[in-house]
C-alpha cells in the first residue's frame, strides 16, 4: 500500500511531472491545495454544479459551485477532471509546480492558479 507521504514524494522524485489532482471513487470531501500554501476541504454535499470555459490565451477556467464556496481552476486539460466532478471522484486538487508547467503538453491536465471565494464573505 502506498501512503499519502509516499506517493508524494515518488511523484516529486520520478521523472514524470506531479499529477494535479486524484480520482477516487465516491470521495466525501474534496481538498483544494492552493499555491499560498493554504489548504481547504469541502464536503461534497454542498457540491451544486460545475463548469468549464473555453481557452483564453492557452488556459481554460474549471468552475466549481458548492453552496459556500465558489472555486475556480485556471490550467489546460481539464475536461476529465470535470467529468471526474461529476461523478463526485476527486479526492484533492493542487497547482502544476512551476518548474514542470513548460513541460507539459496541451493535452495533459496542468493547473496553473486555484481560488477559492467564501460565498458567505460576498452576502
Amino acid at each position: 500500500m502506498i501512503t499519502r507521504k509516499d506517493q508524494t514524494t515518488h511523484t516529486l522524485t520520478g521523472s514524470a511531472p506531479p499529477t494535479c489532482w486524484l480520482r477516487e471513487g465516491q470521495a466525501a470531501c474534496l481538498r483544494l491545495e492552493l499555491p499560498s500554501g493554504q489548504t481547504q476541504i469541502i464536503s461534497y454535499a454542498h457540491f451544486i454544479a460545475a463548469s468549464l470555459q473555453p481557452a483564453k490565451d492557452t488556459l481554460e477556467t474549471l468552475c466549481i459551485c458548492f453552496s459556500s464556496h465558489q472555486v475556480e481552476i485556471d490550467g489546460h486539460g481539464l475536461r476529465e477532471l470535470l467529468l471526474c466532478l461529476e461523478d463526485v471522484a476527486v479526492k484533492w486538487i493542487r497547482t502544476t509546480p512551476e518548474r514542470y508547467r513548460g513541460a507539459i503538453g496541451q493535452d495533459s491536465g496542468m493547473i496553473s492558479d486555484i481560488r477559492i471565494t467564501d460565498l458567505a464573505d460576498e452576502r
